[in-house]
């Protein structure tokens, strides 16, 4: 959420987003080769949890320096992960291979969230107003270190994702209740679909591209949207405030969080059914689906915890304790 994130006024010009190197001692391993290795930030740990979702077992810890950091992403070539921190509102660039913190980079007025273009040459910064930005999508140019398009867009954009091609992008507005699509060529709003469910975030795209499920936060529903005409084709009912929308591998069933009801509802996509209902312990937040197709990986923010979920029964199996607070997560490509 918003509230609670620091105030640093920025001094250094837009041409100047790169801060002076950083460096911290690394006390993090890399996972066994063949193993998927999960970051998981840990927002009052000032902190990455690496986690071998082979094993299910934590393999190392980052530390990030202050700030708060929240989310985090991987660079598309699994050399890098990109942190956000909240508190002092500039993104970490860290070392996947030493699990190292390797520099501080300001990018915008007041960061929330990150995607990567799938071709790696740009980092796209959903940044929320500040006293020197608007609500706004940032293109960074990663390769010439700067800024080389924005397109603003409701307030508080919090989630994105790409279309299957790489030309779209599906931003969700936390507070507006909609989604933005940018087209990434031209750096423009192309269509706006607004349902008005405010704590809008999470968003998923079917295998074949077809259908974006769009979590409608405090309208208790997730909207499936058909991307060819983006309008809204159907609506899921769920029994609470949905904040995640992620769909299990073979795009078969869609888990969403429920974080102020402490659940995961679990929906059959073939027919828009609820199946299962998996309490959890701790206002469950993000989920990741392991490249394995077996487990979802899910943050228990108020617990300090991931829970693990069998895919094939819906059925919690495990947790694994982190740092504190965790909240953001990243799978590092292959």
């Amino acid at each position: 959420m918003r509230s609670g994130r620091g105030r640093v006024v920025r001094t250094a010009g837009r041409a100047g987003v790169l801060a002076a190197l950083l460096l911290l001692p690394s006390v993090a391993r890399v996972t066994p080769a063949g193993a998927a290795t999960l970051f998981v930030t840990n927002t009052r740990s000032d902190s990455i949890s690496v986690i071998d979702t082979e094993t299910l077992e934590v393999t190392g810890t980052i530390p990030l320096g202050k700030g708060k950091p929240n989310r985090v992403v991987f660079h598309p070539d699994g050399q890098t992960a990109w942190v956000v921190y909240d508190k002092s509102r500039d993104l970490g660039v860290v070392d996947a291979e030493t699990g190292t913190l390797v520099r501080r980079v300001r990018i915008g007025g007041n960061p929330y969230n990150l995607a990567f273009t799938p071709d790696g040459r740009t980092l796209c910064v959903l940044d929320w107003a500040s006293e020197t930005s608007k609500d706004e999508i940032l293109f960074y140019d990663l390769a010439a270190g700067r800024i080389d398009g924005r397109v603003e867009v409701s307030t508080w954009p919090a989630h994105g994702v790409f279309s299957r091609d790489g030309r779209l992008l599906y931003v969700s507005g936390e507070t507006a209740g909609d989604v933005t699509v940018i087209d990434v060529v031209s750096r423009a709003s192309v269509a706006r679909v607004v349902h008005g469910g405010g704590d809008a975030m999470g968003l998923a795209l079917s295998r074949d591209g077809k259908i974006l499920y769009a979590a409608a936060g405090e309208n208790k529903s997730v909207l499936k949207i058909d991307t060819a005409t983006s309008k809204v084709v159907g609506e899921i009912g769920l029994p609470g405030v949905v904040h995640e929308a992620t769909l299990t591998l073979d795009g078969a069933f869609l888990y969403t969080t429920l974080r102020k009801a402490n659940r995961i509802v679990v929906v059959r996509t073939a027919d828009d059914k609820i199946v299962a209902t998996i309490p959890q312990k701790g206002y469950p937040d993000l989920v990741t689906m392991e490249p394995s197709g077996r487990h979802a990986l899910v943050t228990n923010r108020h617990a300090d915890l991931v829970s693990v979920i069998d895919l094939s029964t819906h059925t919690q199996v495990k947790t694994i304790p982190v740092g504190r607070a965790p909240h953001g997560m990243a799978l590092r490509p292959r």
